[in-house]
């Protein structure tokens, strides 16, 4: 029977942690540079210029690079522990076995590779998926640079739960990004469907944070295409990106946070304000340029005399409601929220102070 050493089992120890964390690599090894997409950044090329491309590479690469782990562990006995070490090691029937299958695992890992790469990329997953949207005579490849340009936009939402994984919404498009699969779905094609809500408490402050399961459904099959996991506080911002509404049948309960919270308050007082009459055709919000400006600043509350009243605006309406309101939020008091509502903010725009009582929501009337 084979007695290790002390050397030979710290090193077993230590690489294990490292495969662990190289698969699942925590912040410290993301801020090191120690993932897959640093290691081979040149290789890969740029995700915000050519992001089917590189992520065609990058699930390519991940294969092999992660079915090379096993056989690095011999390699590190070689070093620490010499030959004639790693010569009783496989020599025993473990330790063989271990051997054959660390051989074995990059070559078929090759064999999948190829198997995706041959073909123009044609039996890839995720060419697979891009294809299901190429009709009227379009190729994948044409699907992908529709992609490829929302993604370089910067008004697209990304969720991030976990080191390996996240989510994408675009203007047109949802996608799931993940170590070996990308998921793609067109937004007019899916329903979304909430499916569950899980809460874990931290140890550290006893702060409880909310998770949300979210289903894609093709919305004529109804087939689940793949599942959404994000945090609570991110719902927001990705419901606001979605252009169709995240249904809730089973009525979970969504712990939103302050802003958001706040946010449906703001909008609520809003409606009851004045509305502002305009002939003028609105542009796209200069926030998320998804909704049309639909908000005009209008001054109705008394002088004062007052350095830190509301003062006129003369902007045109450029900002739609929900942006305004993240906007008024974002410049409260953080640690005294009641008394956001009573509060002033400057206009984004010309910086002028207003309060919730200033602000109409415009309606469009036709010239005469």
């Amino acid at each position: 029977m084979l007695k290790l050493s002390e050397a030979m089992i710290e090193f077993t120890v230590f690489y294990l942690i490292f495969v662990f964390c190289f698969i699942f690599p925590p912040s410290a090894f993301v801020s090191a540079g120690i993932t897959v997409s640093n290691l081979f950044d040149s290789w890969l090329g740029s995700e915000d210029l050519e992001f089917v491309q590189y992520h065609l590479s990058r699930t390519l690469t991940t294969v092999i690079i992660h079915s090379l782990l096993p056989l690095g562990f011999f390699g590190g006995v070689l070093l620490v522990e010499g030959f004639d070490q790693l010569l009783l090691l496989v020599q025993t029937p473990i330790g063989l076995g271990f051997l054959s299958l660390s051989v074995l695992l990059p070559v078929v890992a090759a064999f999948k590779v190829f198997f995706w790469w041959k073909n123009n990329w044609s039996s890839h997953p995720l060419v697979n998926s891009l294809t299901a949207y190429a009709n009227n005579g379009r190729q994948w490849n044409d699907v992908a640079s529709e992609i490829n340009a929302e993604f370089r936009r910067i008004d697209k939402v990304t969720v991030r739960t976990n080191p390996v994984s996240k989510t994408v919404v675009t203007n047109s498009w949802i996608i799931k990004v993940e170590p070996y699969v990308v998921q793609v779905a067109h937004q007019n094609h899916v329903t979304l469907q909430l499916e569950n809500a899980e809460e874990h408490t931290y140890t550290v402050d006893s702060q409880t944070a909310q998770y949300l399961w979210v289903n894609v459904e093709h919305i004529q099959t109804r087939q689940k295409l793949f599942t959404i996991r994000l945090n609570a506080i991110d719902y927001a911002d990705m419901q606001d990106r979605l252009q169709t509404r995240i249904s809730n049948v089973r009525g979970l309960l969504i712990n939103q946070d302050v802003h958001a919270r706040f946010s449906k308050v703001f909008i609520e007082e809003v409606r009851l304000n004045p509305v502002f009459q305009s002939q003028e055709e609105m542009d796209p919000c200069l926030g998320c340029a998804v909704n049309n400006a639909n908000i005009r600043l209008v001054r109705r509350c008394l002088p004062t005399g007052n350095a830190n009243g509301c003062t006129p605006c003369f902007c045109r309406p450029m900002w739609c409601i929900h942006c305004l309101s993240k906007w008024f939020s974002a410049r409260q008091d953080a640690e005294h929220p009641e008394s956001w509502l009573m509060s002033r903010c400057p206009c984004p725009t010309c910086r002028s102070p207003f309060c919730v009582l200033d602000v109409s929501l415009v309606e469009t009337v036709e010239n005469i």
